[in-house]
């Protein structure tokens, strides 16, 4: 039910007890040969070994991890007992060629992605990834795509994310990039007048794309007049230009758009979502100057993320 502790022999082993000790060492050691994952939905997989300031340790069953779930777990030994906890970040934490582990100061242990840690910046290079540093001409590429700015990109949400409404966005753990597309709202078309109105424009597509860290959040808006996301804001209208109007037709909003109104009649809605302009209204019926159309509003906008 926990990690139990796997006691080495003497320095000079004299008795059957002692090369029973030896023995289980090299057990726990052919226990980890093929680096099988340790943790897993927030516990540590019973058979995960673990080697903790000189001392081994193997998990006897699956042994939860207490606190919220983050990126990376702190192991506590107090008097020979060892559990784990999940930490929103590394402090003061560094590589120790003693043991060959990350330990901060006093004494804990701590157990990561070496590579999702250095994209967040949380360490200044991995460490223990085997054949981390590749010889000849390969040595440059890799360098180079390793860089923490790129290499936060590989860390991106599994599926894209549309927010609509208004709210905050929370970063999910583990990502630390998105990108993606913001769409402001579309236009409203015009009324009609003795012909039919403009069709309004669609609303502006800005793509971006920037580093995050997990558990961030960001404030969006998306309403009839502006789309905002974190610290961009886009006004109404600014994309596909809507159609020109017509004697007899109100004219179709721009994108995604809104149909234009017939004669007498109201220019349809542009999507929303997709910041669609309005369709322009109708112009009046003969003989009745005062039954044109109106336009019709502009479709709202949203942040979809990637």
């Amino acid at each position: 039910m926990a990690l139990v502790l796997i006691n080495g022999p003497d320095n000079a082993p004299s008795t059957s007890a002692d090369w029973d000790k030896i023995n289980d060492v090299l057990q726990t050691i052919g226990l980890d040969i093929n680096k099988p994952t340790r943790i897993k939905d927030g516990y540590i997989q019973r058979g995960s070994v673990l080697f903790f300031a000189g001392a081994w340790y193997v998990a006897d069953s699956d042994t939860a991890v207490t606190g919220v779930q983050s990126d990376y777990i702190k192991l506590v030994n107090t008097a020979g007992v060892v559990t784990a906890e999940y930490v929103s970040a590394l402090v003061d934490v560094t590589f120790n060629r003693t043991w060959n582990g990350w330990y901060d100061p006093d004494g804990n242990m701590y157990l990561f992605d070496e590579i999702k840690a250095y994209a967040a910046g949380a360490v200044t290079s991995p460490v223990t990834i085997k054949n981390y540093r590749p010889s000849l001409n390969w040595s440059k590429a890799i360098s180079r795509v390793l860089s923490a700015a790129n290499l936060a990109r590989l860390f991106r949400l599994d599926a894209e994310v549309v927010l609509t409404g208004s709210g905050n966005w929370t970063v999910p753990s583990g990502v630390y990039w998105i990108e993606g597309i913001i769409i402001a709202p579309g236009e409203a078309g015009q009324n009609g007048t003795t012909q039919g109105g403009h069709g309004g424009d669609a609303g502006e597509r800005r793509y971006f794309g920037y580093a995050v860290a997990p558990g961030q959040s960001i404030t969006y808006a998306c309403t009839y007049a502006s789309t905002i996301f974190g610290s961009t804001t886009l006004l109404a209208g600014g994309g596909d230009v809507g159609g020109m109007r017509s004697q007899f037709l109100g004219a179709s909003g721009g994108g995604i758009g809104g149909r234009g109104g017939a004669a007498g009649s109201d220019g349809e809605n542009g999507e929303d979502g997709e910041g669609g302009g309005g369709g322009g209204g109708g112009p009046p019926l003969p003989g009745d100057p005062l039954s044109f159309g109106s336009g019709g509003s502009g479709g709202l906008g949203s942040v979809r993320i990637r």
